[in-house]
This record gives structure tokens, sequence and C-alpha cells, in this order.
């Protein structure tokens, strides 16, 4: 390990709908330090709130590193889906990193790079606040489905799964619907009274998606607990996150290829049903495709991603 590696320093952050972390890596790879802060896909809160929550993941991260130079940065960031929010996130990073090179990516990229532990070919579901599927070719051809924001589409997400939750409670509550555990499961979640106490909650303080999002693992629970709404809802959710994949397997010709499907996201945690769904889906879509948990997180995908900035860097200047 030579010396000029290790006082080499990057930063890779991972900015999301539920939560922001930051790393602080070395010239090797290796972990320094971390910050942690909440939301900053500027799509569901503010921008103003995405940037204090980027500076705050940033600022813990390096201050517990003991503040050393930086050389280069990745920010992968949720939301990164049309020009305009391109435009938005690249003006923040120029602003909070003036004075070193960031490389801003899709977070799919960063989740694809850590699940894999390296390689930029394959496919990344992910499905935590929002939702997306990106294949990624080996042509360097990339294609997408999913990632419309809570609003407009994000089915299978961590929002779609709760909202649908919480329409199945309120309906049972009703007698409009069957019964379902979930009338008692969701207030007791959010230490609710009752669910019109949660709805009075969900109105009066306007929710924002990636709280509504933090009720899902209750309905993922209730799904593991055989409650026929929730496992419905949870079958549902898979088979979106199952087609975002098929249509983006497809659409790039990789069929017959062999690449890893990495599921990246708070969602398939705790969810065997749902992650068997996908699995035994894309089976039939390509069967050389691995459907996999991530080796490494998103977050040091981004440090990594930083690493070989430098690494092509060096190598320009070699060359010339």
């Amino acid at each position: 390990m030579s010396s000029k590696a290790t006082s080499l320093y990057v930063l890779g952050l991972d900015g999301g709908g539920s939560h922001t972390l930051c790393v602080v890596m070395n010239g090797v790879g290796e972990e320094v330090s971390r910050g942690v802060a909440g939301p900053s896909n500027h799509q569901s809160v503010s921008i103003e709130t995405a940037r204090k929550e980027l500076t705050k993941a940033m600022a813990d991260a390096r201050r517990a590193a003991g503040d050393p130079p930086l050389a280069a940065a990745c920010w992968g960031m949720a939301g990164l889906d049309r020009s305009e929010d391109e435009r938005i996130i690249r003006r923040m990073a120029e602003q909070l990193l003036a004075s070193i090179p960031v490389e801003v990516v899709h977070d799919s990229t960063i989740a694809l790079v850590g699940g894999t532990g390296g390689q930029r070919v394959g496919v990344v579901i992910i499905a935590g606040t929002g939702s997306i599927a990106v294949g990624y070719h080996s042509s360097g051809k990339i294609a997408r489905s999913g990632g419309w924001g809570h609003l407009l589409g994000d089915e299978g997400s961590g929002y779609y799964i709760a909202l649908r939750g919480l329409n199945a409670a309120t309906r049972a509550y009703d007698g409009r619907g069957p019964s379902t555990a979930l009338v008692d499961l969701l207030p007791a979640a959010a230490n609710a009274e009752s669910l019109e106490d949660l709805a009075d909650r969900v109105y009066l303080d306007c929710w924002t998606a990636p709280e509504i999002a933090a009720l899902a693992p209750i309905v993922l629970f209730a799904a593991e607990q055989s409650d026929k709404q929730a496992e419905g809802i949870v079958d549902d959710a898979a088979r979106e996150l199952a087609l975002a994949a098929r249509v983006v397997i497809e659409s790039l010709g990789m069929e017959d290829e062999t690449f890893e499907v990495v599921l990246s996201g708070s969602i398939f945690q705790g969810t065997p049903r749902m992650v068997n769904y996908i699995r035994q889906e894309l089976n039939t879509v390509n069967p050389h495709a691995a459907v996999i948990f991530p080796r490494l997180e998103p977050v040091i995908g981004a440090g990594l991603i930083a690493l070989e900035a430098l690494k092509r860097k060096d190598e320009d200047v070699e060359s010339n």
C-alpha cells in the first residue's frame, strides 16, 4: 500500500428519498468516515431542504475524517431524472464542493457499482421511497423504466406500498373493503391512537413522500404474516418492479447475456415474498441473469466511482 494512495481522499455521497449518506475514502478504497443526514431528493423535499441535508452529511463525514483535502467526489442522487433535475443538482454540487471535481450520477449508477462490487454492466432495481429499474449494457447504452416520482409513478416503491396499505386500511375501516390487520398496525406504528388520528396527522402535518413511505415496512410485515390485503399489495409491487426490469432487459437486448440484477433499497429487506417473485419472473426473461442483494452499499459505489475518476486522470497525465 503506497503512502500516496493512503494520503489521497475522495468523497462518495448517496442522496436519497429517505436519507443521505456520505463517506470519505482513502486512495485504496477504504472507508475512513461517514456522515448521515435526512432526505435530499429535491423532488420529494424542497431544494433548500436537500441542500441543507447534503451539507450536513458531507460536513459530518469530513469532520470525522479530520477534514482532509479531497481529490475528487461523486454524488449519486435520486431525482436525477430530467435535464432540469441535472441542472439543479449540478449547481448544488458546484456550490458546495467548489474546489474539487465532482461527478454527478444517477443513484442507480452507484447502486449498480456498489451492488456488483465495481461493475458498470448489469441491471439495478431500486425500491426505497421511490422506485426505478435501470440497465447498463456493455456497449454503453442505458435504459430505464420508472422513476417518475411519487405523484406520477414509482410503482413498487415504499411510497406506493404504504399508500396502498393506507387505502386498504381506510376501506376496511369504513366497511368498503375486506378486513385487514393494517387498520390497527399502521396507526400503532405511527404512535397514533386510531386510523382517524393517523389520517389527521397525514393531512394536518402535510406528510411528505418519505414520511408516508416509512410505513411500508408495516405492510411488508403484514404480508409476511399472511394478511391477504397486504399480500395483494406486496405481490402487485413485485409485479411492477419485475415488469420494469423486464422492459429494461428487453430494450437493451440483454435476454441472452450474463449479468447481475442488483436489488437495491430498503423495500427488499425482510420481504422474501417480493424477492422470490422477482427472481422467478426475471428467470423467464433471462435464465443467465443472477438476481442478487448488494455486495456493497451504494454510497461505497459512489466512492469507487470517484476513485475511478482519479485513476483515469492519472492515466491521461501519464499518456501525455
